[in-house]
């Protein structure tokens, strides 16, 4: 990253804008940044620092305090870097939170900070702070902290990085050259050796746990035995408790075995004593049967004798209902033959009314032949108007054609009709004379009249045709139905007829309504006589059912009574309780073996149980251990924890071996400014020298002095000798930086004070260390009050105060 132009606007003590063109520095070799104290020399640095990370060099100033207090309320405060960086061009800028006047209105508003690095190709530039920061610590390779060690020396910041311990050497180590690979190596194996050495604290817990559930209760010796190994947690003594439930199953198999001979006897007994006892249960039986029996029979001989009586009831209901079924079928036959009758009369009804309704439509057609008649006679009175009006018309028209010719006649020339030259009477044209329009008009309302005329006598003929042949049809019905074929006397003859027939169809339905209800019971009482047939059939099987029953049941009550009676013999001289005394006791004896039995069944089945799982808990515990003692061996040796070891892990020794570079760079430009005095070491501890606890070793860094021979702690050096510790250091580590972190580019250094503690040998020597650094591509920029390097050093940044008619604040000149 090389710096080509830094803007500054109301930034520190720089009022106004404020431009700073580094391409005219050239592009390598040292300048010089002096000027008046205070007048804002490392605010430079500071700016540059904030552009890129938000931060100023020292971070000693927040951003809240760069706003300055010398620019106009209107000026802006930012700061903008153009930067170089593999060839492409990049722009970032930024601006602290700061008050400023409000656009609209009087009184002031909060600007708030912001941030934006534009590209130089086509990308959307980036505009939040937070993606700023990303995107430069990206770029560069670098974050704040190890730019402000690598490429920016500040003021009163010399020994940061001199003095630093090994584990915040790691830190700085694992950005700059990517080493977390390794230290997330040493963290895995740390954690599987843990989770290794977890489960195999989980299988001997299990183990424990079966072994702790062993049975052996009632061997007093192996439980005592017991007893101590679970104090212990069963730790070393598996196998030995492993063997001790062997035994213990041993000899509880033995007295299943024991258990099982004597259980067998008390099943004999207990069967000779169970056929003893029988009779005893046969007769109890016996005596319950005839119990039974006799109760049955007594039921059944009751159900026979209601039976018996409920017969003859049934019997007579069973008739009536017979009797009501035939009056209802004689009914239903009355009714059938009555509603033949009544549907003769009501076809003869319909008859009646078609004739009726045949002579109304007779009537009907016969009104509208009338009145078509009428009509007719109407328009022949308008067609023969009509008529007169044209032959009226036409003739005139005729009469009149002479008058027309003559209007058109002229002298000496030929008369049309006759071809006469003269024309000494020509005929007179009378005023009336109708058109030709007017003839044919009255010609085409003749016309009219005449068709529309045919058409009224075409639908009269039509409409006579249809009355004669309706007349014709009534008086053919009429004949049929009532002997009467004169139209004059059909109304009267039609009328008696239908009160006739009116009158017998009332009779005949006051016969017929009695009839009708009474038919309609038939089926009810069919069923009601079916049911009925159907229950008495049934009561008379169950009847006769329960007299075999009753015969069945007094034979079985005779059988079991005889049974009775000679069981009751054969038990008369055994004393029943003394028999079921014995009973109890050897029933209790084998309860107890049942007992016993299963406790030994559960006791030897848990005991084997638990020596599977101990068994396959030990081997994996084993070849847990075996796993364990491997990882944790491979975990301590990466992570620096052998005990007598020297604590250095993998990721630092990989840091070792950069470490070890840089100060071989570094020492290249320490003994030039030392004079050969002072080499830059890695410290390395002897293995009596091993520290304890958690500190790590490996990056350490002691000086070497050669005038004395002895090597001492870095912090011994005078603050001249440390400048310049300092300063190699900050450059070996940042060529090798450049040589072994790929994608790190730095082409720029700034120093930041410290060269008025030299001497002026040493400064000599700094500054020619410093011009050999800068005879590459590379910008080295040097803040110091030093008069002698006013005078070693051409290029210039001269930074001075402005307190004149043109306002406060600094102004910077470059002097190139």
């Amino acid at each position: 990253m090389k710096p080509l132009k830094l803007v500054l606007s109301a930034f520190g003590p720089y009022a106004g804008r404020t431009e700073i063109d580094f391409t005219r520095l050239g592009e390598q070799g040292l300048y010089l940044i002096t000027g008046d104290t205070g007048a804002g020399k490392t605010i430079i640095f500071d700016a540059l620092c904030y552009a890129l990370y938000g931060e100023t060099s020292g971070g000693t100033r927040e951003a809240s305090m760069l706003r300055s207090q010398y620019a106009a309320a209107d000026v802006p405060t930012f700061v903008e870097l153009a930067f170089r960086l593999r060839g492409q061009e990049y722009v970032v800028r930024r601006n602290p939170e700061y008050q400023r006047p409000a656009k609209r209105g009087s009184g002031l508003t909060l600007e708030r900070a912001a941030a934006e690095l534009r590209y130089p190709d086509a990308r959307q530039p980036v505009t939040k702070t937070g993606e700023v920061d990303r995107a430069v610590k990206e770029l560069l390779g670098l974050d704040y902290k190890q730019f402000t060690q690598i490429a920016m020396i500040a003021q009163g910041q010399f020994r940061k990085f001199l003095d630093t311990n090994t584990d915040e050497r790691s830190k700085i180590f694992r950005e700059l050259f990517h080493t977390e690979f390794y230290q997330s190596l040493q963290e895995r194996l740390k954690r599987e050796a843990l989770d290794k050495y977890k489960e195999c604290d989980e299988l001997q817990r299990r183990t424990a746990q079966f072994l702790s559930g062993i049975s052996c209760a009632a061997y007093p010796e192996q439980a005592a035995k017991l007893a101590l190994w679970r104090q212990q947690e069963f730790r070393g003594c598996a196998g030995e408790a492993l063997e001790l439930v062997d035994a213990v199953i041993k000899l509880d198999e033995a007295k299943q075995v024991q258990n099982a001979a004597a259980k067998s006897a008390l099943d004999e007994q207990q069967r000779a004593l169970n056929a003893q006892l029988e009779g005893f249960s046969q007769l109890a039986e016996l005596e319950s049967a005839v119990r039974s029996l006799q109760a049955q029979k007594d039921k059944l001989q009751q159900q026979a004798d209601s039976e018996a009586e409920a017969k003859a009831a049934r019997e007579k209901q069973l008739a009536a209902l017979e009797s009501a079924w035939q009056e209802a079928q004689a009914a239903q036959l009355a009714a059938a033959q009555e509603q033949g009758e009544q549907q003769r009369l009501a076809a003869r009804k319909r008859d009646l009314q078609d004739v009726q309704a045949m002579l109304a439509r007779y009537n009907e057609e016969l009104a509208e032949l009338e009145t078509k008649r009428a009509e007719y006679r109407e328009h022949m009175q308008d067609f023969t108007e009509k008529k007169q009006k044209y032959d009226a018309l036409d003739m005139a028209f005729l009469q009149a054609q002479a008058g027309v010719l003559a209007a058109t006649l002229k002298e000496h020339e030929a008369c049309p009709v006759c071809g006469s030259l003269q024309h000494p009477r020509p005929a007179v044209l009378p005023q009336d004379t109708p058109t030709e329009q007017q003839v044919k008009q009255a010609q085409a309302a003749m016309t009219s009249a005449k068709a529309y005329l045919g058409d009224l006598a075409g639908q009269g003929r039509k409409l006579n045709a249809g009355c004669e042949r309706q007349l014709q049809l009534t008086l053919d019905k009429s004949r049929e139905l009532l002997g009467c074929a004169e139209l004059e006397k059909l109304p009267a003859c039609l009328q008696a007829e239908q009160k006739q027939t009116a009158e017998q169809t009332q009779e005949l339905e006051a016969r017929l309504r009695p009839l009708v209800q009474l038919a309609r019971q038939e089926a009810q009482r069919a069923a009601a006589v079916t049911r009925q047939r159907a229950s008495n059939a049934q009561a008379d099987a169950d009847a006769q059912k329960r007299v075999a029953e009753l015969a069945k049941v007094e034979g079985q009550l005779q059988e079991k009574t005889g049974q009775l009676e000679q069981q009751q013999r054969l038990v008369a001289d055994v004393d029943e309780a003394a028999l079921r005394a014995q009973g109890a006791e050897l029933a209790a004896a084998q309860r107890e073996l049942e007992q016993q039995d299963r406790r030994l069944y559960a006791t030897i089945e848990n005991n084997k149980g638990i020596t599977a799982n101990v068994r396959q808990s030990t081997e994996s515990l084993r070849r847990s251990e075996e796993e364990y003692q491997s990882l944790k061996a491979l975990a301590d040796t990466m992570n620096g924890r052998l005990v007598g070891k020297k604590h250095v892990n993998l990721e630092t020794y990989i840091q070792m071996h950069y470490f070890d570079k840089i100060l071989r760079r570094a020492n290249v430009r320490l003994l030039q400014m030392t004079s050969g005095q002072y080499e830059l070491c890695r410290e390395a501890l002897d293995n009596d020298e091993v520290k304890t606890g958690n500190s790590k070793t490996g990056l350490d860094l002691v000086v070497h002095d050669h005038y004395s021979g002895r090597r001492r702690s870095v912090k011994t050096l005078s603050g001249g000798e440390s400048f310049m510790a300092s300063l190699a250091l900050a450059l070996g580590l940042a060529d090798e930086v450049q040589s072994s972190a790929g994608g790190i580019q730095l082409d720029a250094m700034f120093v930041d004070e410290g060269f008025g503690s030299l001497d002026d040998s040493a400064l000599q020597q700094a500054v020619a260390t410093l011009q050999g650094l800068s005879e590459g591509r590379r910008l080295v920029g040097i803040i110091s009050h030093v008069h002698d390097l006013m005078d070693m050093i051409d290029t210039q940044l001269v930074v001075t105060k402005r307190t004149n008619g043109a306002g406060t604040g600094s102004e910077v000149q470059i002097l190139a």
